[in-house]
């Protein structure tokens, strides 16, 4: 944001705050003896006073007004008539063409000490300097005057971000008086933060040490074999290789005669090639530093215990997510470096697996996973099932559909487990996985049990697979359920699908029933509560049995049905004409 032109100043407000300034900032000394020193010297006094007036007024008082416009007046002044305002800063004084221009023994007050103390040894105003920039240096020289000098940049750093076109400044790092005793001694306090000069004798690196004979350098062509052989070396397929081959040789070394190596000695280079081959998903090479590990020559109890660990961090779950997270996106088996792998290193491998199935998120290294988990189910299938069981919704759903794979009894265990979990991502799995089980009792109890869940698409599925199946059991509970709920508000398509299933569950039950449905007896019967959910069960139903009596109740219940269901009468019977057609009802 570009600063705002001073504003001009009322002329008896301004006379107001000058007086008030005047009598609260003492008057630093007016030096000079040339118009040059004398306008140099303006330019000073108003910018130590512009700098020091915000210690002693708001920003809104018009006494800051007088010493900005004063500040700018005398700059631009000085600027314009004599060029650029060059300064040698001292402990006190500020000096310009050989002239004192400013002096102020007061340390508090003293502009020069401010900018001396921090190391600002010159100071140059060059023309074209502007307003931007003149504030962005009293900013400067203001936050000296107030901050605390070991929590706040110094004058130094504070110039060199501000950034200045037209302003220069040199500065050395040194020491500054601690008080003036000290100065009027010659001793000094180093500044925090800062390197301490020493005023060293002139002969302090006397006498200059002589150089040692060097060989000439001489020019020699490298053939370019010799170039290609090196620049490979740092190929991203070769630093792998050769960092497993350095740890094999290191392991190599422990086993010769009088070797002080230990493999307590290595595991530090160990474990930095093991973890780079993990980050980059290097299975080949990781099986080899572990196969060579294996065969280290391990004399002592410690090593042993060292290698016995090193060894277990190849199977762990960070390192087996590393792995699968390498493998191809159409990848279906486990690559045979990790199946080798798994099989020579000790360890529960079947949680671990079981752990990193659970964090996956990526479809190909699931699949693997799942895979490797199958291994396990033909000698750990009870203890799979266990985990299943307690496992949360998505890794239940994964660890089901393994045991549907490679153990399909197992799985048909598993789910009258599940049903008392009402999850709809698991509810939908466990109805994938009963559409492999063989019909029997379990079975309908399962279908019977969702066709009640809470979840319309997990209900449809369900009663789907009943009609499916053609069970003749599951007719009566279907039956009941659909007079129980017909008049509480059951969707068309749950009603069509109970209809439909009780057709193929017992065609002869259902069309008894479907007739009832269609001409209800008594005066009240058509206009009870629901019977209209009933009829629209007892059309989608009718359509699928070869019965003569099938177009008469249709009829008669297109004849006195709403528009709706007269138009589910009207598609039912064009469905079952084009069946008929192709040799039977669908």
């Amino acid at each position: 944001m570009t600063p705002k032109e001073p504003e001009p100043v009322d002329a008896a407000k301004a006379e107001e705050g000058a007086s008030e300034a005047e009598e609260i900032l003492k008057e630093e000394a007016r030096l000079g003896t040339s118009p040059r020193g004398t306008a140099a010297n303006g330019v000073l006094l108003a910018l130590s006073r512009a700098a020091r007036s915000f210690l002693l007024y708001e920003p809104s008082n018009e006494a800051i007004r007088v010493f900005l416009e004063n500040l700018r007046r005398a700059t631009d002044a000085f600027l314009g008539e004599y060029g650029e305002l060059d300064l040698t800063v001292r402990p006190f004084e500020l000096m310009h063409a050989g002239e004192v221009v400013y002096l102020e023994r007061d340390r508090e007050r003293s502009l020069a000490f401010r900018l001396y103390r921090d190391g600002v040894r010159r100071l140059v105003l060059r023309p074209g300097l502007s307003w931007h920039e003149l504030l962005k240096l009293l900013e400067v020289v203001s936050i000296r005057y107030v901050g605390v000098r070991q929590t706040e940049d110094d004058m130094v750093v504070l110039l060199w971000k501000a950034g200045f076109q037209n302003l220069s400044f040199d500065a050395v790092e040194g020491f500054v008086a601690d008080s003036e005793e000290e100065e009027d001694q010659g001793v000094a306090a180093p500044v925090e933060g800062r390197a301490i000069a020493i005023d060293a004798p002139p002969d302090f690196d006397l006498p200059v040490p002589t150089r040692p004979n060097m060989m000439r350098v001489q020019w020699r062509e490298v053939p370019q074999p010799a170039i290609d052989e090196l620049l490979a070396e740092d190929t991203s397929q070769a630093v792998p290789e050769l960092a497993v081959r350095l740890c094999e040789e290191l392991l190599g070394a422990m086993a010769d005669a009088g070797s002080p190596l230990k493999f307590l000695d290595i595991v530090p280079q160990l474990n930095e090639t093991r973890d780079f081959l993990f980050a980059e998903g290097l299975l080949a090479h990781s099986v080899r530093l572990a196969y060579a590990s294996a065969s280290a020559n391990v004399s002592d109890a410690e090593s042993d215990r060292a290698c016995a660990e090193f060894l277990q961090s190849f199977v762990s779950p960070t390192a087996l997510a590393r792995f699968l997270h390498s493998v191809s996106r159409d990848a279906q088996e486990a690559p045979p470096e990790l199946q080798a792998l798994l099989e020579s290193m000790p360890g529960d491998h079947l949680r671990t697996l079981v752990a990193v199935l659970g964090e996956e998120h990526g479809e190909a290294s699931r699949r693997v996973t799942r895979r490797l988990i199958e291994g396990y189910v033909a000698t750990r299938g009870d203890e799979l099932v266990d985990l299943a069981a307690a496992a949360p919704t998505a890794l239940c759903c994964e660890l089901l559909r393994v045991l549907r794979y490679a153990d399909l009894a197992r799985a048909a265990t598993l789910i009258p487990r599940l049903l008392d979990r009402n999850e709809l991502e698991l509810q939908l799995e466990i109805l994938h996985s009963v559409e492999a089980v063989p019909t029997g009792p379990d079975v309908l109890r399962v279908l019977l049990r969702l066709a009640g869940a809470e979840n319309e698409e997990v209900r449809l599925r369900a009663i789907t697979q009943i009609g499916q199946r053609n069970a003749a059991p599951a007719f009566q509970p279907l039956a009941a359920r659909l007079r129980r709920d017909a008049a509480l508000r059951m969707s068309h398509a749950e009603a069509a699908a109970i209809g439909e299933a009780l057709a193929h569950c017992d065609p002869g039950a259902a069309l008894a029933i479907f007739r009832d449905w269609c001409k209800p007896k008594g005066l009240l019967g058509g206009v009870l509560p629901g019977q209209s959910t009933l009829q629209w069960a007892a059309v989608a139903g009718l359509v699928l049995l070869p019965s003569d009596d099938v177009e008469p109740l249709v009829r008669h219940v297109h004849e006195r049905a709403g528009s709706e269901l007269q138009a589910h009468c009207t598609q039912g019977m064009v469905r079952r004409r084009r069946a008929m057609r192709g040799g039977q009802p669908r």
